[in-house]
């Protein structure tokens, strides 16, 4: 870089020609020592400055001949190295800048950069060292405004400014004229960097500005707030390096790059470029290092052109929209391979990996994960000695791993998770890979044995994954022997018997993920002594029984606990405060008080709770963002302390037995956006508080005791997709505005005494209307992927379950498709004729108006409901034919119109073929097969179709019903004996049982997920 190459000679010369003088200026000597008395030096960096000569202090530089002090440098290299904390005072002064280091009037070069200033000002003192060329506060932590005076050091050719967004240039009339006007004055710079500094308001003029300078080499103006478009720097003819990453240009590439002829090292990564890359891009350039990573709608194919960068290192395209064949990685270099790191991930590429991929044998890193790329990993792969990462996760790679992958001794990590790799691999035929500390093998139809007795070349291994590798046995004690181990994911394989001690004993075990799987017995009551080191455990979907150890809630590092979906037994303690983020135990058989807890995910669900709520909740932390304490016992109120889960997003307290009223302090939580109070003993109205909850998508209080009528204000919850008032005690007529919730997609207002005429405006819910089947509501039953920013990840689950009467029948829906649009109005006083704008609800699946006092005829455009497969408008009072149209609705699967007064003929053909004569009885008016007079036609059975004649001489009524009784019986003796015997089975072989569950629970996931 131009700032080693020039710089660092620089100081070189700077200490040999000026050093060698007797002693420094006695007054300068004085200057540096109150400067040192303003800093908090405690490492003792500067224990030398003890000395006579200050010339020998550390970082100081004197003039050979004079003995001013030339030069200091007293930039914190050690965090440079990533070796401290942000705020460590071991590693980095603190406090402030004394006045007397303006008295250094011969000062050249200052480095104060990656020290501590607590966030003061730059002092614009520093203005009065005029001979000052180097001058790097960068990463010191100073704040507020750039002064002014800073550009009247004219004689500056490096300025480091960057910073963490606590610098701006903000705070006078006009920042462009500020910045334009402050820049221009530094004509000497070379070499500028201001990232992070707040430059939003410069936003026209940086450009013009910067061109002004004729000497620039280095631009670095990261994060800064620019926007527009990216202006022409052409005039910058020395410009080597130009960084302008974390900015907004919401542009293509312009047309200037072409021209530009010095370029060694370009960062526009998330700027939010569009476009695609020209062909011609850089064509005048050999750039060594290109980075376009993260502009979402940078698209188009990789240029070929890009073979010209014969001094290319770095190629970072990362997190675009990029598309089209991976190009022959041959092609994207002319002569001797330079090419070190490419980052193609997350991008829409496909085709094959080229062989050519090995001429270029300088690569040590390859990241291509999370494309379409098909085909086998190439054998040639094995010739890139030099690699070190190699990432093919998430494409459709085929084939084996073959032998090749074990040539690259130098690779570290090697991630092949989610493609379709078949065979099998033994983690011996990787034991030459003696510096690998990352290995995932996860999600392909590979077969790994880890059954070995030790590999001490795999001794580095920290990160092992091997979800769904098709594990089979006991955890294997080849895994005791890995001692640097951080992660280790087991999960989703067919492991059986215990847990084994040693693997709670691993040193370094960090992360422990072993959910379904067929693991059992108990977890170990002995306290260990490394399990200090825990953060994550999923132990979830298996059969571990007993109590949870106490050893557990004393592990103070455990982040995220979940044991959900096993046979745990047994209470909790009092409290539980060592676990920092995630506690799920849901589906288990604990019973007795609910803990008090400072969490953001609990989920207690499916248990045996019972008592209260903790009236403590919320009351030292109100972080919690999750809580679900549905299917339990618990009685008492819902506590108004509630109110105090400022963040909360998930409230599930369905299927219990709490009393009382919603709380009114519901207002508070402005975050919610699942409430679901469903099947409790609660009473009083809907409160007013609930209008507070803007971002509400699920809204659950049905089968409670809620009185009152729905809420005129219900309308202003516009994010609202499911609304369940069903089985209350509700009067009132409906809303006059509820089309305004054009979100909503389930409306359940079922088993209550609503009374009144349907709006005609209920034809106007956009969602119901809107026939559409692709996308999947967000905040339905989902995994949560959170990291913690080292790599290591952890799912959560999410429920909104919502119980639905579908086709007769009560039907859990964890997962709410927008394919799927039901109403229930049901069992209520409605009166009135069925609105004909209903019929604009196309893409109803459900709808259901039964045992209602509606009147007129069934609205004709019923007809272009081509999405409905139930319609129950029985026990009403409907007159008039059934509408012809109702035969195209060849999703119909299931039509009660019966008990009402309609009369006519019954349509005929396609689904009307398959309807049950009960469909249609109680109406005497009515007929057609399967009616004659409204009754049952003779020769046809309730179920419909017709009887045959015969020729003897029992009737053809009464042969089949003797028919029918026999095959009833037949059925239904049959149909017991088999699933006696499967029950049988299930019971007395444990594996049959334990496949069968987890096959129903899979294809449940793959239904909902799909």
């Amino acid at each position: 870089m131009y700032r080693l190459s020039f710089y660092m000679a620089v100081m070189i010369m700077l200490h040999f020609h000026f050093s060698f003088v007797n002693a420094c200026r006695d007054d300068e000597r004085s200057y540096l020592l109150d400067f040192k008395g303003g800093l908090n030096d405690s490492t003792g960096r500067l224990r030398s400055w003890q000395q006579f000569n200050c010339c020998q202090w550390q970082g100081v530089v004197c003039d050979y001949h004079s003995g001013h002090v030339v030069s200091l440098d007293l930039k914190n290299r050690i965090y440079d190295q990533k070796q401290c904390t942000e705020r460590d005072d071991r590693c980095r002064f603190s406090w402030k800048i004394h006045p007397s280091l303006f008295n250094l009037q011969r000062l050249q070069y200052l480095d104060l950069s990656w020290n501590f200033f607590n966030y003061t000002a730059i002092p614009p003192q520093l203005a009065k060292l005029q001979r000052l060329t180097f001058l790097n506060l960068g990463g010191a932590y100073f704040g507020g405004e750039i002064p002014l005076e800073l550009s009247n050091i004219t004689t500056l050719r490096y300025l480091d400014l960057s910073t963490d967004s606590a610098l701006d240039l903000s705070g006078h009339d006009r920042e462009s004229q500020r910045f334009a006007g402050w820049i221009r004055n530094l004509r000497n710079l070379e070499y500028l960097n201001m990232n992070w500094v707040n430059l939003s308001m410069a936003s026209e003029d940086w450009g013009s500005a910067l061109s002004s300078l004729s000497n620039l080499r280095e631009i670095r103006l990261s994060g800064c707030g620019l926007s527009g478009t990216i202006p022409s720097l052409l005039n910058l003819t020395h410009l080597s390096h130009l960084h302008l990453s974390d900015n907004s240009f919401p542009s293509p590439l312009p047309a200037w790059f072409q021209n530009v002829s010095s370029l060694v090292s370009l960062d526009l990564s998330r700027c939010s470029l569009n476009g695609s890359i020209p062909s011609n891009f850089l064509h005048r350039s050999s750039p060594s290092s290109l980075e376009l990573s993260s502009n979402s709608y940078l698209g188009g194919v990789i240029p070929h052109s890009f073979a010209n960068f014969s001094m290319l290192e770095t190629l970072l395209l990362s997190d675009n929209n990029l598309t089209g064949d991976l190009p022959p990685f041959g092609s994207l270099v002319s002569g001797p391979s330079s090419l070190r790191h490419v980052d193609l991930r997350n991008n829409r590429l496909y085709g094959t990996i080229p062989d050519t991929i090995s001429e270029l044998y300088s690569l040590t890193d390859v990241y291509l994960s999370n494309n379409r790329l098909s085909g086998t990993i190439p054998d040639t792969i094995s010739k890139l000695s030099s690699l070190v990462n190699l990432d093919l996760s998430d494409n459709q790679l085929s084939g084996s791993i073959t032998d090749t992958i074990s040539k690259l001794v130098h690779l570290a990590s090697l991630l092949l998770s989610s493609n379709n790799l078949t065979g099998s691999i033994a983690l011996s035929a990787l034991e030459d890979l003696a510096h690998l500390e990352e290995l995932d093998l996860s999600e392909n139809q590979l077969t790994v044995n880890t059954s070995l007795s030790g590999i001490p070349q795999l001794a580095q291994l920290e990160y092992l994954r091997l979800r769904s590798c098709n594990l089979q046995g006991q955890i294997s004690p080849f895994l005791s022997t890995l001692y640097s181990l951080k992660e280790l994911d087991l999960s989703d394989n067919n492991l059986v018997g215990n847990i084994p001690n040693w693997l709670w004993d691993l040193p370094s075990l960090e992360a422990l993920y072993l959910s379904h799987n067929r693991l059992e017995g108990f977890l170990p009551h002995v306290f260990l002594s490394t399990q200090f080191s825990l953060e994550y455990v999923d132990l979830s979907d298996n059969n571990i029984v007993g109590n949870i150890p106490t050893w557990l809630w004393d592990l103070p590092g455990l982040d995220r606990l979940n044991i959900s979906h096993n046979q745990l037994e047994g209470t909790l303690p009092p409290a539980v405060s060592n676990i920092g983020f995630t506690l799920d135990l849901h589906n288990n058989s604990l019973h007795g008080s609910i803990p008090d807890f400072s969490l953001w995910f609990l989920d207690l669900s499916e248990n045996r709770f019972n008592g209260s709520i903790p009236r403590s909740i919320c009351s030292d932390f109100d972080s919690l963002e999750y809580l679900d304490l549905s299917k339990n016992r618990l009685n008492d109120v819902i506590p108004t302390n509630l109110a105090s889960c400022s963040s909360l997003y998930i409230l599930n307290l369905a299927q219990n037995y709490l009393e009382g009223e919603m709380p009114r302090e519901l207002e508070n939580l402005t975050e919610l956006q699942t409430l679901n109070l469903g099947e409790n003993k609660l009473q009083g109205v809907i409160p007013p508080s609930i209008a507070s909850c803007t971002k509400l998508r699920v809204f659950d209080i049905g089968k409670n005791r809620i009185q009152g009528s729905i809420p005129v204000w219900i309308v202003e919850l516009a994010e609202l997709r499911i609304l369940n008032l069903a089985f209350n005690k509700l009067q009132g007529t409906f809303p006059p505005d509820l089309h305004r919730l054009r979100n909503l997609q389930i409306l359940d207002l079922s088993h209550n005494n609503l009374s009144g005429l349907i709006p005609q405006s209920l034809g106007k819910l956009n969602a119901m209307a809107n026939q559409t089947q692709s996308d999947v509501i967000e905040m339905s039953s989902s995994d949560w992927v959170m990291g913690d920013g080292v790599g290591l990840v952890f799912q959560i689950r999410f429920v909104n379950q919502v119980t639905l009467w579908i086709k007769g029948r009560a039907t859990p829906y964890p997962k709410i498709i927008s394919a799927f649009k039901f109403m229930d109005l049901s069992h209520n006083q409605l009166s009135g004729n069925i609105p004909e704008e209903m019929g604009e609800l196309k893409g109803l699946i459900a709808l259901n108006v039964s045992n209602n006092n509606l009147s007129g005829s069934i609205p004709e455009s019923f007809g272009g409901m081509a999405h409905l497969e139930s319609l129950d408008l029985s026990r009403n009072m409907l007159s008039g034919n059934i509408p012809a149209d109702l035969v195209n609705l060849t999703f119909l699967s299931v039509l009660n119109v019966s008990n009402n007064n309609l009369s006519g003929l019954i349509p005929q053909g396609k689904q009307f073929a398959t309807f049950e004569g009960s469909s249609y009885l109680g109406n005497p008016n009515l007929h057609g097969p399967p009616l004659e007079n409204g009754t049952l036609r003779s020769g046809w059975g309730e179920r419909g179709g017709q009887v045959q004649s015969n020729s003897t001489g029992v009737s053809e009524t009464d042969t089949y019903d003797e028919m029918d009784r026999w095959w009833a019986v037949s059925v239904g003796l049959c149909f017991g004996v088999g699933f006696a015997s499967i029950i049988a089975v299930l019971c007395f072989h444990l594996e049959w049982r334990y496949k069968c569950f987890s096959l129903q629970d899979r294809f449940i996931q793959y239904i909902f997920k799909h």
